[in-house]
């Protein structure tokens, strides 16, 4: 078997989160939000993750990808309500690895 390796180029697919975990680093407690990519195509089914603070402002990164996964501006949340809805995520290579960078609505 021959099998030829190749990068997966940066941009948006389209994806659903599959999981959220709650972790915790050297800067505190994080989020590791994991995405399944739902385009048709090589990459399908694959799996990506982007990690975010559970900051509790409306400036914050997390805010905006819950914002932009459920396509509303929400007063709150709770994290497993939005395991299975879609979205958009930017992927990009960092350190020799794939990262979710961003989320967008699947409208944008």
């Amino acid at each position: 078997m021959k099998i030829k390796f190749k990068d997966i180029p940066s941009g948006f697919f389209k994806a659903k989160v599959y999981q959220i975990k709650e972790e915790s680093g050297p800067y505190g407690p994080f989020l590791r939000f994991t995405f399944t990519i739902t385009e048709i195509g090589e990459f399908a089914n694959y799996k990506f993750s982007g990690i975010v603070k559970p900051l509790s402002i409306k400036q914050s990164k997390f805010y905006r990808w819950v914002k932009n996964i459920l396509g509303e501006e929400p007063d709150d949340i709770c994290t497993e309500n939005i395991i299975g809805k879609e979205c958009k995520i930017f992927l990009c290579k960092k350190n020799n690895y794939y990262s979710v960078v961003d989320v967008c609505n699947l409208l944008n």
